[in-house]
């Protein structure tokens, strides 16, 4: 019995190390600048400055890498949606063009997020998983 009991024990912590989410609202991801790290498991361009800030008024904005983006965004509980993205046409390199436009796309299929054990948010879209760290 006391083997069991310690394995849940075990068990419950090492699920609550790997994600976490915060209360309702997402008070948490609301107000930092957070910069992307990776794209969908592939990386991305070094140096390429992608950036999200999901304003506490519902408004998402950031850079793509070359354009600044604009849409609006919402939560509830770990579940997350972003509207349709706006942005500038600069026109940039066709690599971090092809970049920005792949991240816009994945951005707006967002479902959820939760923070990784070393405070990394990683957000879920259909495409695969964005994962952003403070700036």
């Amino acid at each position: 019995m006391r083997t069991l009991a310690a394995m849940g024990v075990v068990a419950l912590m090492a699920t609550a190390c790997a994600t976490t989410t915060p209360p309702a609202g997402g008070g948490v991801i609301a107000g930092p600048e957070w910069k992307l790290e990776d794209l969908l498991g592939g990386g991305i361009i070094d140096r390429s400055n992608v950036t999200l800030t999901l304003g506490p008024d519902g408004q998402a904005s950031g850079s793509g890498g070359c354009n600044r983006f604009f849409g609006s965004w919402s939560v509830k509980g770990s579940a997350l949606s972003l509207g349709k993205m706006g942005s500038t046409m600069m026109a940039c390199d066709p690599a971090l063009m092809n970049q920005e436009g792949k991240f816009l796309r994945s951005l707006e299929t967002a479902t959820t997020y939760s923070f990784t054990s070393d405070g990394a948010l990683v957000i879920t879209t259909t495409e695969g998983p964005l994962k952003f760290r403070k700036d």
